[in-house]
C-alpha cells in the first residue's frame, strides 16, 4: 500500500525574486499542519526550501513574516559595484559574496544529512553540470550526505550571465570544507530540471507532487480552462475571453504548435546557444505536478526581478502565496490523512526503521538478501546502511557521522560558514591531484565492499 500510496513533496520552481511567493505557500501549509517532509527547490526556490528544510515548526512561524526582508540582500550591491563584474566576469554576482548572505538562510554550512536529522525533512536540490552533455544532479541526503547546502543552493541558482557556475563543497570529518565531485562546476538546475519528479519518485517513492510555479515565463501564460482543484471552470461557464470555449481552445492550439516548431528546430540542431548554454528545455519541461500552484504576480515585479523586497513588498507576497494555496487545503488535507495514517503503520511494525530511510521503504529481509550476508550477523543503523559483526567495521564511526546534531561545529549561525575562497574556486588542488585522491577512495571502497558481500 505504501508502496502504491506513495508519499507527497512540495516543489519550489525558480523565477528569481519571483520565487519569494513561495514563501507564503509555505505559510499556509505550515498553518494548515500540511507541510510535506520532502521538499525540493531550484533557483530561487532552493533558497526558500533551504530554509523551510533546516528550521523546525516553530522556527518557520516565527520567521515567515514581513520582517523576513531585512535578511534578504543579495541584490543590494549598487550599479557601480556590479556593473564592471559583469563587464570583467560575464556575471552580474559574486558567488563567494552570495555564500556569505545564504549561510542565513542554511544555518551556515548545515550539510544535506544534518538538516534532515535537525528536522526530518529530506531537502532536495537540484544542478545542472556546465557540461552540457552530463545529467542533472539533485542533491539530497542519500545521493549526497555531506555537501553543504549553501553550495548546492548557490550552484541551483546559477544562471548564465547573473552568475558563474560554481564548485559545490562537502564538509569533511574535522569540519572543515573541501571541493566535491572533484571540483566540477555546476548551474542552475531549472534550465533543465525545474521539477524533478522523476528522480523524486525514484528517491523517495513521491507520487504526488504539490508545485509552487513562480516561473514569469510559464506563470503569465498559464490558464486551466478546464478548470482546477477548487476552480471549477469549464469551457460553457468559463470568464472571460479565456473562459469561452473559441478563446480557450485557439490559445491551447497555439502553445502546442510553438511547442511542437521548437522541438522540431531543436532536433535539427538549429538553435543558437547564447552563452553556451541550450535554452529550449526553459519551455519545453515539465513545470506542473498533481497539484499546482500559481502565485499571481503584479506587473512591478518584472522590474524588480532582480531586486530584494522591502517589507511592504514582502507582505503581499505572502499573502498572495497564501491566497494561492488556499483553495487546495482541503483535498491536500484528506491526500495527508491517508498518507499519515500508513506512515504511522509503516513506523509501528517497524519500529528500527526511521522515516526516510532505505529500510522504510524495503524490508529487512530483502535488504539482507541484497548485502547476501547472514541474518544473525546483520546489523543495521538508522541511516539504511548495515554491517556485519565477522568485518566488524562501524558505518557511521568509519564515516565520521557520530548519530547526535551536527550543530556542535557552530555556535553562532551568522559565524557557520567557512569561506575558504581557494576552495570555493577549486583553486587550492590541482585536478590532477583530485583524480588521484579519488581514485584512491575508489580503490578503498573496491577493497572494503569485496569483503562485505564475502
Amino acid at each position: 500500500m505504501y508502496t502504491n500510496f506513495g508519499r507527497t513533496a512540495l516543489c519550489l520552481s525558480g523565477g528569481a525574486s519571483f520565487a519569494y511567493y513561495h514563501f507564503g505557500v509555505v505559510k499556509a501549509l505550515l498553518e494548515a499542519d500540511l507541510l510535506p517532509d520532502v521538499i525540493t527547490g531550484t533557483s530561487g526556490g532552493a533558497l526558500i526550501a533551504a530554509l523551510t528544510a533546516t528550521r523546525t515548526n516553530e522556527e518557520l512561524k516565527q520567521l515567515l513574516v514581513p520582517a523576513l526582508a531585512v535578511k534578504i540582500n543579495a541584490c543590494s550591491e549598487p550599479l557601480t559595484t556590479w556593473l564592471p563584474r559583469w563587464w570583467k566576469t560575464g556575471a552580474r554576482f559574486d558567488s563567494v559574496d552570495w555564500a556569505r548572505r545564504c549561510s542565513w538562510f542554511t544555518r551556515g554550512s548545515l550539510t544535506f544529512r544534518e538538516a534532515y536529522e535537525r528536522t526530518g525533512r529530506i531537502l532536495n536540490v537540484t544542478c545542472i553540470p556546465a557540461d552540457p552533455h552530463s545529467p542533472a544532479l539533485l542533491l539530497n541526503y542519500l545521493t549526497a550526505p555531506d555537501c553543504v547546502i549553501w553550495s548546492a543552493v548557490i550552484a541551483s541558482a546559477a544562471v548564465p550571465g547573473i552568475l558563474n557556475p560554481v564548485v559545490l563543497m562537502m564538509k569533511t570529518r574535522n569540519g572543515t570544507l573541501a571541493p566535491y565531485s572533484f571540483g566540477h562546476k555546476w548551474k542552475d538546475g531549472s534550465l533543465r530540471t525545474d521539477i524533478p519528479l522523476r528522480a523524486l519518485n525514484l528517491h523517495f517513492n513521491v507520487n504526488f507532487s504539490i508545485v509552487s510555479q513562480a516561473n514569469p515565463h510559464i506563470n503569465t501564460f498559464f490558464f486551466s480552462s478546464r478548470g482546477t482543484i477548487g476552480e471549477p471552470v469549464t469551457h460553457r461557464k468559463g470568464r472571460g475571453w479565456r473562459g469561452g470555449f473559441l478563446g480557450s481552445a485557439t490559445e491551447q492550439y497555439l502553445k502546442l504548435d510553438l511547442t511542437k516548431w521548437l522541438k522540431v528546430v531543436r532536433h535539427l540542431e538549429l538553435l543558437p546557444r547564447p552563452m553556451g548554454q541550450d535554452w529550449s528545455e526553459v519551455w519545453l519541461q515539465q513545470f506542473s505536478g498533481t497539484i499546482t500552484l500559481w502565485p499571481r504576480g503584479r506587473i512591478s515585479d518584472f522590474i524588480r526581478i532582480l531586486s530584494d523586497p522591502d517589507m511592504n513588498r514582502l507582505a503581499y507576497m505572502l499573502k498572495v502565496g497564501q491566497q494561492s494555496a488556499f483553495p487546495k487545503l482541503v483535498y491536500l488535507g484528506n491526500r495527508m490523512k491517508v498518507e499519515r495514517a500508513v506512515e504511522k503503520g509503516r513506523m509501528t511494525t517497524r519500529p528500527h526503521a526511521r522515516s526516510g530511510s532505505i529500510e522504510s521503504i524495503i524490508s529487512q529481509d530483502d535488504l539482507q538478501k541484497l548485502w547476501g550476508g547472514d541474518r544473525d550477523h546483520f546489523n543495521a543503523d538508522s541511516t539504511g546502511i548495515g554491517s556485519t559483526d565477522e568485518e566488524g567495521v562501524d558505518w557511521r564511526e568509519e564515516n565520521g557521522v557520530d548519530g547526535v546534531d551536527r550543530l556542535e561545529y557552530f555556535e553562532d549561525p551568522e559565524d557557520m560558514v567557512d569561506l575558504d575562497m581557494e576552495n570555493m574556486m577549486g583553486q587550492n588542488r590541482s585536478v590532477g591531484e583530485r583524480e588521484v585522491e579519488g581514485l584512491m577512495m575508489s580503490q578503498r571502497k573496491e577493497g572494503s565492499g569485496a569483503r562485505g558481500f564475502r
